[in-house]
């Protein structure tokens, strides 16, 4: 759950209030409380939807649950004092070639064929091979991560003007 938590945090400073909705606040709370990785990470169909998703997947090249994992693990690396450099390839060979990273995979192409019709997957594809898409794959884990620094100063702006505003 802190995955998805993050990436709704950096998806924050994208979003403007009057289009977050109640119903999508709903199922981010929901995501919380459900127990949705067992359904999730069940087998997929090896069908044609099943292969535009993955056709699709290899076509993001930019922030993607991979390139999440890799930073948080690199993050945990650098902090970890108890495990060895070796835990750590291991782990990450674990979420990308082992049995854990099967089991993303198709907890990913299961969000997918529920979130998106295979006509939208196609637009998608068509999208990411043009030159506004390939730049879109380049540009936007730095666009994210640039974004969600500013807003960190933002919010120790806001705060600092509040406690003065208030007298603390």
């Amino acid at each position: 759950m802190r995955t998805v938590f993050f990436i709704f945090l950096l998806l924050i400073p994208f979003l403007s209030f009057s289009q977050i909705d109640s119903a999508f606040i709903k199922k981010i709370k929901a995501l919380d409380t459900a127990n949705v990785l067992r359904s999730d990470t069940l087998s997929v169909p090896d069908d044609s939807f099943t292969n535009k998703i993955k056709l699709l997947r290899s076509e993001e090249k930019g922030l993607t649950i991979e390139t999440i994992l890799r930073l948080k693990i690199s993050e945990e690396q650098q902090k970890d004092t108890a495990h060895s450099k070796e835990f750590y390839k291991k782990l990450l060979a674990e979420i990308t070639t082992g049995k854990t990273g099967k089991l993303l995979e198709n907890s990913m192409i299961n969000l997918y064929r529920r979130s998106f019709t295979e006509e939208e997957i196609d637009d998608l594809i068509k999208f990411y091979k043009t030159s506004a898409g390939q730049k879109m794959n380049k540009e936007h884990l730095l666009l994210l991560v640039q974004s969600v620094k500013d807003a960190e100063q933002l919010l120790k702006l806001a705060a600092k003007n509040i406690e003065t505003s208030s007298g603390k």
